[in-house]
């Protein structure tokens, strides 16, 4: 086994194990915690594919964004964090036969596709860097993107002392 391989194995593997971790942990909570373990190995998986703004984008997007509002979202409701959803030993049966057809689906189709997937160089160097993106939104200059990026993070600032405000208990409430 060469070192790809290797590598590409343990990060399947922790990929895996976070998407097991999201579909059986019986808090909601912890199944959204998972997800990160699946959203950080795509990110890896993609960094090894030398798509370094695509790694970049599932970070900032997935994990920064959508999964930040999925916890928040958990945590601010009446609860819901707290509580334990439970299914029947049918619907875990069914659930699991499912995956299994899945992973068999793209089992197959990988398989077959192994020469599609090799890790190759990226096809035009310079073409779109981490360093050329991170000058480009972090430039105070003409076309950068400083002050719409400062100007976000003060707004989603904003909204995340609202959702609080708003979702506070009051002494009445408890």
């Amino acid at each position: 086994m060469n070192a790809e391989t290797a590598v590409f194995a343990a990060i399947a593997a922790a990929m895996v194990l976070g998407g097991l971790g999201t579909v059986l942990a019986r808090n909601v909570l912890h199944a959204a915690l998972s997800l990160v373990f699946c959203f950080f190995g795509t990110a890896v998986l993609y960094l090894s594919l030398h798509a370094e703004f695509n790694a970049l984008a599932q970070v900032m997007v997935y994990v920064g964004g959508v999964l930040v509002f999925v916890v928040f979202a958990i945590l601010m409701t009446s609860g819901l964090g707290e509580r334990h959803l439970r299914s029947g030993k049918a619907r875990v049966a069914v659930a699991a036969l499912l995956a299994g057809s899945f992973l068999a689906l793209v089992r197959r189709a990988v398989s077959r596709s192994a020469g599609a997937l090799a890790l190759r160089e990226p096809a035009n160097d310079g073409f779109s860097t981490l360093e050329g993106l991170g000058r480009t939104l972090l430039s105070p200059d003409e076309g950068g993107a400083l002050v719409p990026f400062e100007l976000m993070t003060a707004l989603l600032l904003a909204a995340l002392v609202g959702a609080v405000v708003v979702a506070r208990r009051t002494e009445e409430d408890r």
